[in-house]
């Protein structure tokens, strides 16, 4: 039996990781959080300068963005179901993220939050570049269907609530986001 996905799309700073620890703790059945911030904000994956800064990281960002995808296949088909926090910021990331998932039960949620609430949580955070919310807000939502948008404005109670039922409800193995998803594979 193989895992199913609840992908959280957003920008920086829109509270994906937020939203994703809750409804780690809140699903009726056991989900595994997973996030490319765990190699980003980590001490222990990345190769790191004296300073903590990422050593060369224009030179291994493409192989550690694919890499992270090329994982959840792999995670996912061994039976862990996963709640994944991440910021898709091309066309072409989310094709491979399609070519990777196609089929597996995939729930993609979109996380919407104006540019102005963005910029203000980043300036608060500190550990963010300045204007990286912008930029991905400009992008993020614009290249594909949600089974399930969001705003950074309501109660995260309740909006762990709305995933939870939108996820129950829906009818496993299709998606708005995968419109031509079979149904999951299954492992022999």
């Amino acid at each position: 039996m193989t895992g199913a996905l609840i992908l959280i799309n957003g920008a920086s700073s829109a509270g994906k990781s937020t939203l994703a620890h809750a409804l780690r703790d809140a699903l009726p059945v056991p989900f595994l959080h997973f996030s490319l911030d765990f190699f980003m904000f980590g001490d222990t994956v990345l190769p790191r300068t004296t300073q903590g800064t990422v050593r060369e990281w224009q030179a291994i960002r493409p192989q550690v963005f694919s890499g992270f995808t090329a994982c959840l296949p792999a995670l996912l088909a061994a039976g862990n179901s996963l709640v994944v926090d991440y910021i898709i910021e091309t066309p072409a990331m989310w094709q491979e993220f399609r070519t990777c998932l196609t089929g597996f039960d995939v729930f993609l949620v979109g996380l919407h939050c104006p540019v102005e609430e963005l910029e203000r949580r980043e300036l608060a955070r500190g550990d963010r570049r300045l204007g990286d919310a912008r930029r991905d807000a400009l992008t993020v939502h614009t290249f594909t269907r949600y089974d399930l948008a969001l705003s950074c404005a309501d109660p995260l109670d309740d909006t762990v609530q709305r995933v939870i039922q939108a996820w129950e409800n829906r009818r496993e193995g299709t998606s708005r986001a995968f419109p031509d998803s079979s149904p999951p594979m299954s492992i022999l």
